[in-house]
């Protein structure tokens, strides 16, 4: 099982299923913890964020989430139909700045960007397409 595929609707519990996808997929290739866990942060991240701000009023959609490991490497790749949205746009932000002087939200996907070896948007056919990277370094 070098390779998981699922299509869940952009919900709550579809995004709770991805999550449980991944918990199998990298369990069934022992993964490592460091791993596993900075991309269950980086999937919940993403994922819930795709939910709350994709889809407004409620409107339905979904969300095409695939897992593979190829050459040491973990690619995850995460599809959905809501509004166009790159996450990655926005400029990091300034961390070192008094909280008082930060401006809310942003710091979601900067964690995301650190928590990866790389992360790209496009959007393409109507869809937001995010990919994600991370190199499997065993111990």
């Amino acid at each position: 099982m070098n390779e998981t595929r699922l299509r869940v609707p952009a919900t709550q519990e579809g995004v709770t299923r991805v999550a449980t996808a991944f918990d199998a997929f990298a369990a069934a290739l022992a993964l490592p913890e460091s791993v596993a866990s900075a991309t269950q942060v980086a999937l919940d991240e993403l994922l819930s964020n795709t939910v709350r701000a994709g889809f407004p009023s409620g409107e339905s959609g979904h969300i095409e989430a695939s897992f593979k490991v190829m050459d040491g490497t973990l690619d995850i790749r995460l599809v959905d139909d809501g509004i166009p949205f790159d996450p990655l746009a926005r400029a990091d932000p300034d961390t070192q700045a008094s909280l008082e002087a930060r401006p809310v939200g942003g710091l979601g996907i900067y964690f995301v960007k650190r928590l990866m070896d790389s992360v790209t948007y496009e959007r393409a056919e109507g869809e937001n397409r995010l990919s994600l990277r991370k190199r499997i370094i065993r111990t």
